[in-house]
């Protein structure tokens, strides 16, 4: 599953930053060469390498996201943040990069290249979001009852969309752009939101992101999500593959290795995928 895989990860990023006028960068270079590089397309530059930004509803990025209607979805709602209340969520999402290096090396290295900014709303929606446009880019809405676990999980979740957003930009995922994908030849039910039909873009992306989530449930013994979804994937995952003359042959690969988890649910071989492909793309 190269969505997962951290060289993989890391080699469509360092193309990544070629593309946009970076010289090759080295591991050493990668991620300071990353955040340099959309630096150059995002209203705002990237903290230096090894750096996350936190800011609230009161920030520059937050003034941004709702001037142009982005996650206008989790822009519901908003309240002020009491000072003690920022900084009790904000340790939480330094905390919660601590608890993937602990816990989850290889999808902390994912987490610490991607995510360079993070938003943390006091809102009524709960849940997160990223965009393709704003790489490095993530919004958090937490819940009351949110834990160290939920932070973790959605800077996965969202590092995840990241570094499919990455390998579409520079591997291409699909036949079409974006924009003609919302047709109903190419809808395919949501693997998080049972029998409901979403653009093919959209579906694929549920998909993806349920898998490391997944994984990272069950290493601490729990079964929620896998309870929750795992059904709903199979389906999603099975009608990607039916409508596999929309992919290239890349998206194809992506797909596949989707539909093997789906099938299987076996968790040894996302984690054998963070590291090794049984295929190079």
């Amino acid at each position: 599953m190269r969505f997962v895989n951290v060289p993989h990860v890391y080699a469509a990023t360092g193309r990544l930053v070629q593309a946009l006028g970076g010289p090759p960068p080295t591991p050493a270079t990668i991620r300071s060469g990353y955040r340099n590089a959309i630096t150059t397309v995002r209203p705002f530059p990237a903290p230096p390498a090894g750096e996350v930004s936190v800011s609230f509803e009161d920030g520059q990025w937050a003034r941004l996201l709702t001037e142009r209607h982005i996650f206008d979805n989790i822009f519901v709602g908003v309240e002020s943040t009491e000072e003690s209340e920022r900084n009790r969520r904000s340790e939480y999402v330094y905390s919660s990069l601590d608890y993937l290096h602990d816990n989850h090396p290889e999808l902390a290295r994912i987490v610490d290249l991607l995510v360079t900014d993070v938003v943390v709303l006091n809102a009524q929606s709960i849940g997160g979001g990223s965009a393709s446009h704003l790489p490095g880019l993530v919004c958090m809405s937490p819940g009351p009852d949110w834990t160290l676990d939920d932070y973790a999980e959605t800077a996965v979740h969202e590092a995840t969309h990241l570094a499919l957003f990455v390998m579409d930009m520079v591997y291409r995922l699909y036949r079409r752009p974006a924009s003609a994908l919302d047709t109903p030849e190419c809808y395919v039910v949501s693997a998080v939101k049972a029998g409901v039909p979403r653009p093919l873009d959209k579906a694929l992306h549920s998909a993806v992101v349920a898998v490391p989530l997944m994984y990272m449930q069950h290493a601490r013994g729990e079964t929620a999500l896998v309870d929750a979804f795992a059904k709903s994937l199979l389906e999603c995952a099975t009608g990607l593959a039916a409508k596999e003359e929309f992919f290239t042959p890349y998206g194809v690969m992506v797909v596949r290795e989707l539909l093997d988890f789906a099938r299987s649910l076996d968790f040894g071989s996302v984690k054998h995928a963070f590291t090794e492909l049984n295929s190079a793309a």
